[in-house]
């Protein structure tokens, strides 16, 4: 059940007609929970027992059920208001539910009888109900105007003018009616004229034409908050230049009832005076043009408006005088609101729809309304740095050139203060720019930036190389490597050093060894580079550096091994004879290049003896990559000594990881002596995870391997096709690193397969003047076998 007061006076449903108890149901509804002697006073002032009146008259209301609720003090209703939910529709923003609602004017119909004081609030209510229904159709004809819905602008513009209950349209509203009708011929267009013309209110030469709808990307959230706001309530939205707070507003406009008030520094309330049809004098005049809760306005500038409009617009905020307003600034807000809402750059997840747009923008506004129209972003950021001035530009610059930002050496590069560096961040933060920590937000067009000035840039990374420390100057180097000076070499170079030796130990020689071919040459490079380079197979090229290096035992370990490598032991024993009997790493790999020789001449208990102690001295050292290879040498000796391959493996791969950098001999050798023991499948299995490993850090020596071993499995399988494919990407590899000795047998498996004898007979003089003599002779032996 529920009492309809909008355009008549009934109760829906049922054939109740007594008019006077339910112009006491309305008045309950409307004003709420009432005193009995209020009522009785204010509906029977001149009955001879008012109160007895109105008793009589909450027993006639009895036959509709429960209505109200009353005692001997107070009256309370107990049915829905068709009015009551109109406005709460209204005052919640639900506007399309309020129209809906808005049948005819407020007890239309019901005037004749009442004493002056009941009379007065009647009319009083029906006009500011009426009031409320046309601003609520003059929000839906602005929302279809600005969707490009003509007609139904002007159907809803026609509802407005002519609101039933409502005064006559205040003359202000008139060119509103007229803009969103849309077209001359109108037949509302012709009274418009007049009362314009009556009033002395200007119109345009035609009504306003409909609008492309205004688009905005993201901020969804945002315009939700500013269009629940209530009348009477203050949003303050603020940002940075650029950030989208003037885009915010039109979408606002767009979406109808709001008007945008462009921030004035000039006379007096400037700002609010199209507000009012006559000129604004004080501040309690522009406090008045506020109490319209009609009234929707967005005020784009707190910084441009004049000071007497910033103190009517504080005033306003702390009266709530009726109007809903919407603030922009630069800050934080200077007065009280109900809602802040502070712009920042754009999310991902806002721009879903953009593929590839929060990459190139950072989410930037003005960058990506840039990127959305096709012109490059770093132009549009570009002009934005140079209009925030130099500083701020050098230093963003600075910021976009390094991968993680380092704000001291940024400092020290730009030779700037650090209070200076701080309210520079400062700014480029609130810009939308940077994070508070230094990191860009927009790196694709600050990239861009950086790349459309090469020399600049250069140099650049040159100040950033000099006052980075070790740890993280050497992409800066590298960047700058044309500008290099004399004085930089050692500093450069030591960086370099320990960029490398960090690849090193996360198992990535072949990177070490690009690293350090464009270092200074010094011989700390030249020695890691040695290392690097034989960590990745390529053992003539790190015979050649370490050749050019200053003699020391680290020198000569280095050397021994890639000798070893290459299969020239006795050179290598003899360069191992120059190295101390001590605690060191480079007694630690003498050790393991004695128990390699020993191992290839038969003696395998003696090569035990020798990797033991390697391995006990890497151990103590803390070399894991070279203890970890010199434990699975250890692990071949045992095997071949008659130890099970599981149960020496086992305990090693999973000290290493068989994922590790590392893992990949661990993982050949496993797999060589499963062969060993007759188990093939097993063995192909580890040996396609050592192939993997191999190729995944690098390491041309290790895929070779891998690959010539494949071959062997699938060529005793006789699948001779997939061995031979094996076979020849091997000897590929051993062609870059000069390994003879695996040359020889990969070269001698693949004659084996072609039949090809003469090129066999040359692959076994190689091996012969290389010093693989036992080699060619255990060939020759298999062969005539």
């Amino acid at each position: 059940m529920k009492l309809l007061t909008l355009g008549g006076l009934s109760i829906e449903g049922a054939p109740y007609r007594r008019e006077k108890p339910l112009l006491l149901l309305a008045y309950l509804c409307l004003e709420g929970t009432q005193p009995r002697k209020h009522l009785a006073e204010l509906f029977w002032p001149d009955a001879a027992n008012p109160m007895n009146s109105l008793a009589q008259n909450l027993i006639r209301l009895r036959p509709l059920g429960d209505v109200v609720r009353e005692n001997d003090r107070w009256v309370e209703p107990l049915i829905c208001c068709d009015a009551a939910d109109f406005r709460a529709h209204h005052r919640a923003g639900r506007i399309q539910d309020a129209v809906d609602s808005y049948r005819g004017a407020f007890l239309h119909g019901v005037v004749g009888g009442l004493n002056p004081d009941l009379e007065e609030w009647l009319l009083d209510t029906r006009t500011v109900l009426g009031a409320e229904a046309r601003a609520a159709w003059f929000t839906v004809a602005e929302h279809y105007h600005a969707s490009g819905d003509p007609a139904r602008a002007a159907h809803h513009a026609e509802l407005a003018y002519a609101a039933p209950g409502a005064d006559p349209i205040d003359p202000e509203d008139i060119p509103r009616v007229w803009r969103l009708l849309g077209r001359t011929d109108h037949p509302l267009a012709v009274t418009l004229r007049r009362e314009a013309a009556e009033f002395g209110v200007s119109l345009p030469t035609a009504p306003e034409p409909i609008l492309a709808p205004v688009a905005i990307v993201g901020r969804t959230a945002e315009l939700a908050q500013l269009r629940a706001l209530p009348p009477g309530q203050v949003a303050w939205i603020s940002g940075p230049p650029g950030i989208g707070k003037s885009a915010l507003l039109r979408a606002l406009e767009a979406g109808g009832g709001w008007r945008i008030l462009p921030g004035v520094d000039g006379l007096p309330l400037g700002t609010l005076e199209p507000l009012a049809t006559h000129p604004l004098s004080s501040t309690a005049d522009a406090i008045s043009t506020l109490r319209d809760t009609r009234l929707h306005i967005a005020i784009d500038g707190w910084e441009d408006c004049d000071d007497t409009t910033r103190s009517a617009l504080t005033l306003a905020a702390r009266q709530h005088p009726g109007a809903t307003i919407v603030i922009t600034a630069r800050q934080p807000p200077a007065l009280p609101v109900t809602q802040h809402l502070p712009l920042h750059p754009l999310s991902e997840q806002e721009l879903e729809m953009h593929p590839g747009a929060h990459a190139a923008t950072g989410g930037h506004p003005t960058l990506l309304s840039a990127f959305l129209s096709g012109t490059p972003a770093d132009r549009t950021l570009d002009a934005h740095l140079t209009l925030l001035g130099d500083t701020p530009r050098r230093v963003f610059l600075a910021l976009a050139a390094q991968d993680t930002p380092h704000l001291n050496a940024t400092r020290a590069a730009l030779s700037i203060g650090a209070a200076d560096l701080a309210h520079v961040l400062d700014r480029l933060t609130r810009e939308g720019l940077t994070t508070p920590d230094g990191h860009i937000r927009a790196t694709t067009p600050a990239r861009d930036l950086l790349d459309a000035q090469p020399l600049d840039t250069s140099l650049l990374h040159l100040h950033l190389a000099r006052a980075h420390p070790k740890e993280s100057a050497w992409p800066h180097w590298l960047k700058a490597r044309d500008l290099w000076e004399r004085e930089d070499e050692a500093v450069c170079a030591a960086a370099a050093h320990w960029y490398a030796d960090q690849e090193m130990k996360r198992g990535y020689p072949a990177r070490a060894a690009r690293t350090l071919e464009v270092a200074p040459q010094t011989d700390e490079v030249k020695l890691l580079r040695g290392w690097a380079l034989i960590g990745c197979g390529e053992h003539p090229a790190a015979l050649h550096v370490l050749q050019g290096s200053s003699p020391s035992e680290e020198v000569a370990a280095a050397q021994a091994t890639v000798l070893a490598r290459l299969g020239r032991n006795s050179e290598a024993l003899d360069r191992c004879a120059h190295i101390g009997a001590r605690n060191t790493e480079a007694y630690a790999h003498a050790q393991a290049i004695y128990g390699h020789v020993a191992r290839v001449n038969g003696d395998l208990r003696a090569a035990r003896t020798n990797y033991h102690t390697s391995l006990h001295l890497f151990s103590v050292i803390g070399n894991e990559a070279a203890r970890f290879q010199v434990w699975s040498l250890l692990a071949v000796v045992d095997v071949h000594l008659g130890h099970d391959p599981h149960s020496v493996f086992v305990p090693l791969l999973d000290a290493v990881g068989e994922h590790a950098p590392t893992a990949g001999p661990v993982l050949h050798n496993y797999a060589m002596c499963l062969s060993l023991r007759g188990l093939y499948d097993e063995a192909a299995v580890y040996l396609d995870r050592a192939l993997e490993t191999f190729r995944a850090m690098g390491d041309p020596a290790g895929v070779a391997n891998a690959l010539n071993n494949l071959g062997v499995h699938h060529h005793n399988q006789h699948q001779h096709e997939v061995a031979r494919h094996y076979y020849r990407e091997a000897l590929d590899m051993c062609r870059r690193t000069g390994e003879f000795r695996l040359y020889g047998q990969v070269a001698a498996n693949l004659s084996e397969i072609e039949e090809n004898h003469e090129q066999l007979n040359d692959v076994l003089r190689v091996l012969e003047l290389s010093e693989h003599r036992g080699l060619a002779e255990t060939i020759r032996a298999n062969l005539r076998a």
